[in-house]
């Protein structure tokens, strides 16, 4: 199974080179490094991580653009954001661009195991003190009044429609498989995949791999009885 390829971001120098300690020392993880806010936006373009993984308990940073810069700049990529554990003053704009939120004070193994599965099974993370303040109702049920019919495969933004590669790369996508696997599960490169992924978003309307998963199981787009074995049958 390929690593998550991890960037780390903090204005703490601690804590940053405690979080690649940690990461380094496991087998599922390869962090490729860490850095501060003023570098994130161009290193993240340049690097292509799987994984992002900032902290944003720093009150003096004002992190939505910078982390809405870098998600557009890496479609790809999953972000990741460490809060205080009672820290509940995150905006609804930031909420809408990462992919999930883990309490500071989270022990190492859960922290290790919560990134892993978030990257592998798109589970979404919240810690308990923030979980009762976030309207879900606006996170997961934003269906655009233009999505025609449900079991239509077509979604019209911009008057554009997925192709039928890019539907292919969703229901991918929709089955947790990685930019990787998905290259090998249809002979593609990996760069290629990158595209037809930024593609998706945009014609989606949706700003993470997460969202657009979510978004299309609600949509029809996908269908979720429609398992696909990761192991190519052709190999």
């Amino acid at each position: 199974m390929d690593k998550i390829r991890l960037l780390i971001v903090s204005e703490d120098y601690p804590l940053s080179r405690g979080l690649t300690a940690i990461f380094s020392a496991e087998t599922m993880f390869d962090v490729i490094g860490y850095l501060k806010f003023d570098e994130a936006i161009s290193k993240c373009i340049e690097l292509q991580p799987d994984a992002i993984l900032v902290d944003v308990c720093d009150k003096e940073v004002t992190y939505e653009l910078s982390i809405a810069q870098v998600k557009k700049g890496c479609p790809c990529s999953m972000i990741f954001v460490l809060v205080d554990s009672e820290q509940t003053d995150i905006s609804q704009t930031l909420i809408n661009t990462i992919d999930g939120i883990i309490p500071r004070g989270i022990m190492r193994g859960c922290l290790v195991k919560t990134l892993e599965l978030a990257c592998q099974a798109g589970i979404f993370c919240l810690p308990g003190s923030y979980k009762r303040s976030v309207p879900f109702g606006n996170v997961f049920n934003k269906v655009p009044e233009n999505v025609i019919g449900k079991s239509d495969h077509s979604v019209v933004l911009d008057n554009e429609n997925l192709t039928k590669r890019e539907m292919e790369v969703l229901q991918l996508l929709a089955n947790n498989f990685s930019n990787r696997e998905i290259a090998t599960k249809l002979y593609i490169s990996e760069p290629t995949v990158k595209t037809h992924v930024s593609s998706i978003l945009r014609k989606l309307g949706q700003s993470s791999r997460a969202q657009a998963i979510i978004y299309s199981y609600k949509t029809g787009l996908v269908k979720e009885s429609l398992i696909i074995p990761k192991s190519n049958s052709y190999s």
